[in-house]
Formats: C-alpha cells, structure tokens, sequence
C-alpha cells in the first residue's frame, strides 16, 4: 500500500494494536541504483476504529510534512 509520487514513496500502513488501528507513516525515496531508503519513520499518530480513515489521515499529515519540508 503505497502512494509513489516523482520524489517519494508514502507508506501509510497501519498496524492493529488494542482493538483500534494506529496511523503511522513511512516516507522513503529511491537511490540512483533503484535501491530505496527511508527518510522519515513516524511514531504512532492517531488511533482509528476504521482502517480506511487511518490509512486518509496518514496519508494527509505526510503530504503536509513534505510541503512543510520540501514545499
């Protein structure tokens, strides 16, 4: 489950934990040689009843952290 724009890949996949889903995020990026490696690993963010709504939610705050970061 993966979002890929031109610079990076969004890793949204939540874990289950204690009934509810925890938003989380990876933000890799690839190397010249095609291997990737990862920029920023977040903590959990959110719990969610519903997988989808972490999966937005994820998704959202690591779009805003690369347009704060990379604009």
């Amino acid at each position: 489950m993966r979002f890929n724009s031109t610079r990076f890949i969004i890793d949204p996949t939540p874990r289950r934990a204690d009934g509810e889903y925890m938003a989380h995020a990876r933000i890799g990026t690839s190397r010249a040689d095609g291997s990737e490696y990862d920029i920023h690993l977040s903590g959990d963010l959110a719990g969610f009843d519903v997988r989808a709504d972490v999966i937005t939610d994820a998704k959202k705050r690591v779009q805003d952290w690369l347009n704060a970061c990379f604009g």
